[in-house]
């Protein structure tokens, strides 16, 4: 019964927003994905959309939603900057099915981008859509869980390596495999990054305690927020390297460097 009362609260509540936006956003292609989400809870139908290439499973059409139509991974700014750069570097924290990692070479076809990501599998399914959608793309992915040291590797637990909520620090499922633990100081070399996100299901504190090095070179942190003493540790960390939000969108928060220098 419950699920049947969530289901119909999404129907009444969302999704005549949901419509709205992804026509905003993406004409028919985006109020008919946000129907497939919402009303059959799948896509029967795989749409093309502009930029991100062919959308196949559910959490592509949810995350087009969620962090584009709604806008929780724009900011006006921040794209701006990646449009106007030469080759703009992005640092990606979670990949999952890569939809933000489309987004940056959309925005700019020479950017360089470098995804960290604990499920290889998530790796492999980015690379295969950008081979679609941006067969050009300058994509570095690197296969660990990132932490705030080098250190050994960790065990991790999942049902679905493709869902999207794996966590080190909530890792749950029948599947378990083993992880190497890097952190961004030893990964990123680029003198200049434009931008670096975080969205790592509660482990973002210690993944910006490992890049201290690196966020002095950056120029822009997006994070998304997962709990409490998450929130408390990303912010203390950017605090202290000279960041300041600027900006709040749903779970995201984005912060501007007040100290990098062009």
């Amino acid at each position: 019964m419950r699920r049947v009362l969530i289901y119909f609260r999404e129907i009444l509540v969302s999704l005549p927003l949901a419509l709205i936006k992804g026509w905003r956003c993406f004409g028919w292609r985006g109020s008919w994905l946000a129907f497939q989400d919402l009303v059959f809870t799948r896509l029967f139908f795989s749409v093309r959309v502009p930029g991100f290439g062919v959308l196949r499973r559910r959490n592509e059409a949810r995350s087009l939603m969620d962090n584009f139509c709604l806008g929780e991974l724009r900011c006006e700014e921040v794209e701006q900057a990646l449009r106007s750069h030469e080759a703009p570097v992005v640092v990606d924290l979670g990949i999952n099915l890569g939809m933000s990692v489309r987004w940056w070479f959309h925005l700019n076809p020479k950017a360089r981008v470098t995804g960290l990501e604990m499920m290889q599998e998530a790796l492999d399914y980015t690379g295969a859509r950008l081979c679609e959608s941006h067969p050009e793309a300058d994509w570095t992915p690197v296969c660990c869980a990132v932490s705030a040291a080098d250190a050994e590797a960790m065990e991790v637990c999942f049902d679905d390596a493709l869902e999207g909520t794996t966590s080190a620090v909530r890792s749950a499922g029948t599947q378990k495999r083993s992880v190497p633990a890097r952190c961004l100081d030893s990964v990123v070399r680029e003198d200049e990054v434009v931008l670096l996100k975080c969205d790592i299901e509660g482990f973002g504190g210690h993944a910006l305690e490992g890049a201290r090095a690196v966020l002095k070179r950056t120029r822009y942190v997006v994070t998304e927020t997962h709990g409490p003493e998450e929130m408390e540790r990303m912010s203390r960390v950017l605090f202290e390297e000279g960041f300041a939000p600027f900006k709040l969108a749903a779970r995201s928060l984005w912060w501007r460097s007040l100290e990098f220098k062009l």
